[in-house]
């Protein structure tokens, strides 16, 4: 495989968030990342479009970027617009605030290359809060983001396995012309939701199955006024919502049908099954969070306290997050072990954390 071949397309769709965006254009510069950045403006404040300008002239001679300007666009057929610009056969999306590690994405790919039956490729994540609002502080919040593995044979089987256990496919290294035709639905529902997120994340996962390599691949950043969906109650109540889900259910069927050769009127049913799991997970995860139950402060102490001991007994501390929490979970709690000088996370994470404590700059 040439070096052209290992190259994936980081695609980021950003609005009036320059300060952002240059921080993570700085991050692959300093990082020597030879991956091809598409960026799709669609910002309207003439000082964050000139800012971002700037910053890719300087960079120019370092990273390879593909700007192009979407301001008379609404952000999701300006990312449809941006990956139909890709030449790479490999892509993913990135948000502005958030960084995708070079050395993954080629991970991915070389994985990608010798496995036709999977869709997408992933690695570990963590999401990180500062202490402030903006590009630069220091770390608040510092949390594992799951990305699931999908293995199953069957199409049908996936698809409910995916709903359940539900995560964004979009970050994750795909095929272009997957990507490409998955996203060209994305204006044929009202909801924002359905039609560039939930969307081309089953319609991925029906192509093949999803992998998560033993790498840190993502690192995402919180914020105070995170864009996101409102709660599921309040979503399903919304008048878009009914004619989006019925839009998608009728897509992700018919793909279903043709993909394991099943009649579509099964194909919806196995759909309809998925996404009441979809739902009835986030029903509960969220009603303790929409109604805070009343022993909500015994909680909050039982933290506090817990922290406390953590602090005043740093061996404790190393205990607990080392060896208690990796065994009673089954997983790896990579926001401790990003941390670690002798993870072998840290040396990933650490040019990461550079760039938005502003060391970079």
């Amino acid at each position: 495989m040439n070096d052209s071949q290992l190259k994936t397309a980081i695609a980021i769709t950003t609005l009036n968030r320059s300060d952002f965006l240059v921080r993570q254009l700085n991050y692959y510069a300093n990082n020597h990342c030879r991956h091809t950045i598409y960026i799709a403006d669609t910002s309207i404040i003439k000082e964050h479009l000139e800012m971002t300008r700037a910053a890719i002239n300087k960079l120019r001679n370092k990273i390879n970027v593909i700007y192009n300007q979407f301001s008379d666009c609404p952000p999701a057929e300006a990312t449809y617009k941006n990956l139909c610009l890709v030449k790479e056969k490999y892509a993913c999306f990135n948000g502005d605030d958030d960084y995708q590690i070079p050395n993954s994405l080629t991970k991915c790919v070389e994985f990608l290359e010798t496995h036709p039956d999977y869709a997408t490729a992933t690695g570990y994540a963590v999401n990180f809060r500062l202490k402030q609002e903006g590009p630069y502080g220091d770390i608040s919040v510092l949390k594992d983001y799951p990305r699931p593995e999908i293995h199953d044979k069957t199409a049908a089987q996936r698809i409910i396995d995916f709903l359940d256990k539900y995560f964004v496919t979009n970050i994750s290294v795909s095929r272009t012309e997957q990507m490409r035709t998955n996203w060209s639905n994305h204006n044929k529902m009202p909801d924002l939701a359905f039609g560039s997120e939930i969307l081309p994340g089953a319609l991925s996962i029906i192509d093949g199955k999803a992998k998560t390599l033993d790498c840190l691949s993502i690192v995402r950043q919180m914020h105070n006024r995170q864009y996101a969906l409102s709660f599921i109650l309040d979503w399903l109540a919304h008048p878009d919502w009914l004619n989006s889900y019925l839009g998608f259910s009728e897509i992700v069927s018919k793909r279903l049908s043709e993909k394991d050769n099943i009649p579509v009127e099964r194909a919806k049913q196995i759909v309809k099954q998925g996404f009441w799991l979809y739902l009835q997970k986030s029903l509960i995860r969220e009603y303790p969070e929409a109604f805070p139950p009343v022993k909500q402060k015994q909680k909050e102490n039982i933290k506090k306290l817990r922290g406390y001991l953590t602090k005043s007994l740093p061996l404790l501390k190393k205990i607990y997050r080392s060896y208690w929490l990796p065994t009673v979970y089954k997983q790896k709690q990579l926001h401790y072990e990003v941390l670690q000088p002798s993870s072998p996370y840290f040396n990933d994470f650490k040019p990461v954390m550079d760039s938005f404590t502003g060391r970079l700059n």
